[in-house]
């Protein structure tokens, strides 16, 4: 299993969805817990706040080209933001942190939606808008967390056909 992993081919839903190993979320935990501190989260423990800070964190990010010294490169940064996404969306609108993929062997960390019709993998989404390759309509990347947070509300009351959608 692996945070950043791409699927070559990947179809509208995932076949494998498993519980997180403790060992991996007690990693998340911690990494959430860090990055509250880092990047002086006001409160923890509201999703819309979290989601909000993390936009603002993200836009900070895209300006300066800097990032908290914390942190050895960009990836590490995005695994953070993406730790804080996920977990917004948990506190929020009660996601779980999962793991899904084709199958057992490849699959990703993430967060699964309370009916679990939808999955979301925050870290490479926060990473392709890091690396500013999040475009948009206008050919320019876009700093969409704020938007798909607010978007997610609510989600599971429009399912899809098949368990497991993936979304951004």
């Amino acid at each position: 299993m692996g945070i950043f992993q791409k699927e070559n081919n990947r179809k509208n839903y995932f076949n494998y969805v498993g519980e997180m190993p403790e060992n991996v979320r007690a990693e998340i935990d911690r990494v959430f817990r860090m990055a509250v501190q880092i990047f002086q989260i006001s409160d923890p423990t509201d999703g819309r706040i979290i989601a909000g800070e993390t936009y603002r964190i993200v836009d900070d990010i895209l300006r300066t080209g800097e990032f908290p010294s914390e942190y050895s490169d960009i990836e590490d940064v995005a695994v953070a933001l993406g730790v804080l996404f996920g977990q917004a969306l948990c506190c929020g609108y009660g996601w779980t942190w999962k793991v899904f993929g084709d199958h057992k062997s490849n699959a990703m960390f993430g967060v699964v939606s309370p009916e679990e019709n939808f999955c979301n993998a925050p870290m490479p989404y926060l990473l392709r808008i890091l690396k500013g390759q999040n475009i948009g309509m206008d050919g320019k990347n876009d700093n969409t967390v704020l938007l798909l947070y607010n978007m997610l509300e609510d989600i599971d009351r429009k399912p899809e056909q098949e368990k497991y959608f993936p979304l951004a």
